[in-house]
């Protein structure tokens, strides 16, 4: 049986309605349901400790699993530093537990750094690993990884073996262009059966008639072809190559200097996260068995 998982999305926007839309796409799920969202469901410290606290209960009285990310530290994240804020990712789980076995490898340069004083305060820092998550589901167990958003660039670091899983999970920010070519890379690795399934889900902007959108909505499942295809090392690191643009941190300040570079269909990676300056990233796992 496959893993079931309902793509939710939201539109970016200020916290407090990014964090209504979130609820109001919960009051109809089911008991027993796996919400996954886009990343950042908050993006400041502050406006993260508040969604901690509403999604935990939201979870808890519907009975159903949330997923997003927050800025905020992740409690039980393997290898984290002490107090130190993360784009962390956050299972709600319907049993009452939160659970955070992921965080961003790959943060933006105005994500690590406040680079422009109108824009809003995130100062995450950079994770180091890759975490293999186990998720039980009506009894079956399942093993995934969640690559947050441009997270997706550092499949090249690994051997094939290192990755193979049950579902690959995106929750993702890319920006406008970007997400095309997110989903593509995904379904590569879904047909070549490093992941038996996918989901990837990106936010949108709503905009006045004439401007230009940060992000366009995204709600995607993956599932292995009847005839995959081979899978070759060399075509994933040619497919990440095509599919990413390197950046140089100070240059890109804001989201909105980013859509130079994604209305290529590139999603961004800030050079200090890149393998040309020397990115190591650790395959890890995360013990807990998350109820879902």
């Amino acid at each position: 049986m496959p893993l079931k998982i309902t793509l939710k999305t939201f539109g970016m926007s200020g916290e407090e309605n990014q964090l209504k839309e979130i609820l109001d796409q919960s009051v109809s799920a089911l008991p027993g349901e796996t919400l996954l969202f886009p990343e950042f469901g908050a993006y400041t410290a502050e406006g993260s400790r508040k969604a901690y606290q509403v999604l935990t209960q939201r979870a808890f009285e519907k009975k159903i699993t949330i997923i997003t990310t927050l800025n905020h530290p992740g409690l039980d994240l393997p290898g984290a530093r002490l107090k130190t804020n993360y784009n962390a990712l956050f299972i709600f789980s319907r049993t009452g537990k939160i659970h955070s076995p992921q965080a961003k490898i790959t943060p933006q340069s105005f994500e690590m750094n406040h680079l422009d004083f109108h824009s809003p305060k995130i100062n995450v820092a950079p994770y180091p690993r890759l975490n293999k998550v186990t998720l039980r589901q009506n009894g079956k167990i399942y093993r995934v990884i969640f690559f947050i958003c441009s997270d997706l660039y550092v499949l090249q670091l690994f051997e094939r073996s290192a990755l193979e899983s049950d579902a690959i999970l995106c929750p993702a920010n890319f920006g406008n262009g970007a997400e095309g070519s997110a989903a593509n890379l995904i379904h590569y690795t879904v047909k070549t059966k490093i992941f038996k399934q996918g989901f990837l889900c990106n936010t949108y902007q709503k905009v006045k008639e004439g401007l230009v959108p940060l992000t366009k909505k995204k709600l995607q499942s993956f599932y292995v072809n009847p005839e995959p295809v081979p899978f070759k090392k060399t075509e994933l690191i040619q497919k990440v190559s095509a599919s990413c643009a390197i950046y140089p941190d100070d240059q890109y300040c804001n989201f909105q200097s980013m859509l130079k570079l994604t209305q290529n269909g590139t999603f961004t990676v800030p050079r200090s996260r890149s393998r040309g300056n020397g990115l190591k990233v650790e395959v890890g796992e995360y013990k807990t068995v998350v109820e879902i």
